[in-house]
């Protein structure tokens, strides 16, 4: 159900407002806010396949986009690549 949710809210509104309410309402608990820059960097890079690239998270943590994109859901937010 989260995954159609946030495709509607990727179609419907901003790219920062969907991630706002994808981290908000598709995840228990919430997500702080904090974390959409993070979440916008990952995309970009994921959209670039650029899986292995490192980024440091909020709490100081450092992960690959991979680990950023399937933590905190974020598959419908890269875009299709045919």
């Amino acid at each position: 159900m989260g995954s159609s949710q946030a495709e509607e809210m990727v179609a419907r509104l901003s790219r920062h407002e969907a991630l706002r309410w994808h981290l908000q309402y598709n995840h228990y608990p919430p997500v702080s806010e904090v974390f959409i820059p993070v979440a916008e960097e990952a995309i970009d890079r994921g959209n670039q396949e650029d899986w292995d690239y490192i980024i440091e998270i909020p709490n100081g943590c450092r992960l690959t986009v991979a680990q950023i994109i399937e933590g905190l859901h974020l598959e419908p937010f890269l875009e299709v690549i045919d």
